[in-house]
């Protein structure tokens, strides 16, 4: 793998007013276009090593969502699932990527491409879940009040992560909190340049949990639009699903958990179904050459 530097990365890194908020993208390479949507507590340097391998022959974008880069303000509102659909293809947009796009959702950011691609027919050419969300498996619950965990956010969560204490705590414990709970963000650090002090930042620590607090109520949405807006079936999918970092005999819970789901989705589409061993969630961290080869397929 390639090894990027913090200059060369930083010499295309924008930020764009996006729907009346600030968001960070990097626009590197050249060729087709692969747009990457980060997860919960996720920025764009976790896809480095992906990025590197990819730029020599496709343009690839990559989004923040706003609140993660360093010196933006964190809102109170919580996310919807609906805005962060239209946030990343409102992106491409201005970015001038009208084209097919082949668009790479990991976690969370699974939801918010398929989301796109369901309430946005024709703006997408194809689809890759990186261990998505499982709505059934993570809080899909019609009983949840969002109204409610937005009020705890704005009046308990958002005004503690704010605090004097909090934001020293943070900028003490942060980088290592980050690194210890994925470990492949150490290269990317150590590669990267700088990333200790963006790492520190806690608007990162209130994105997060913003977007935990908005969590469950995007995954109701996302099982509500399964059920309503069908994938176009002319948009084909690569499902992967991370089997973990310690080799196994068989699948994980987990990993059974997305096979699932990727089932249910090939009813409505073109569905390629992949395991990768030796892999956390972070698949484009811990397996980048393998994510880069699927990517890859997927953009031909």
């Amino acid at each position: 793998m390639g090894t990027p530097t913090g200059a060369l990365w930083r010499e295309h890194l924008r930020e764009l007013v996006v729907m009346g908020e600030p968001t960070r993208v990097l626009d590197i390479g050249s060729g087709p276009v692969v747009a990457c949507c980060s997860g919960v507590a996720s920025v764009l340097w976790d896809w480095a090593p992906v990025v590197e391998l990819l730029r020599g022959e496709h343009r690839v974008i990559v989004l923040d969502r706003p609140g993660y880069a360093p010196g933006q303000q964190v809102s109170e509102t919580l996310p919807t699932l609906d805005t962060e659909a239209a946030r990343l293809l409102a992106v491409l947009t201005a970015l001038g990527a009208t084209g097919p796009v082949t668009a790479v959702g990991h976690s969370f950011g699974a939801a918010v491409v398929e989301a796109a691609a369901r309430l946005h027919p024709g703006r997408l050419g194809s689809l890759v879940f990186l261990d998505g969300s499982v709505p059934e498996a993570e809080g899909a619950d019609w009983a949840h009040d969002g109204a409610r965990a937005a009020g705890r956010f704005r009046h308990g969560t958002h005004p503690a992560v704010r605090s004097t204490s909090v934001r020293v705590l943070w900028q003490l414990v942060g980088p290592a909190v980050s690194v210890a709970l994925v470990p492949g963000r150490r290269g990317v650090a150590r590669a990267m340049g700088g990333l200790r002090a963006e790492g520190s930042s806690s608007n990162i620590l209130l994105a997060s949990l913003r977007d935990l607090a908005g969590y469950v109520a995007c995954m109701n949405r996302l099982h509500e639009l399964r059920g309503r807006m069908p994938l176009e079936s002319g948009v084909p999918l690569t499902v992967v699903a991370a089997n973990g970092r310690v080799p196994r005999p068989g699948l994980s819970r987990w990993a059974r958990h997305v096979l699932a789901q990727a089932a249910r989705l090939a009813q409505e589409t073109s569905v390629r179904r992949v395991v990768v061993s030796r892999s956390g969630h972070f698949v484009m961290l811990d397996q980048p050459r393998r994510t880069v080869e699927l990517i890859a397929e997927a953009a031909r």
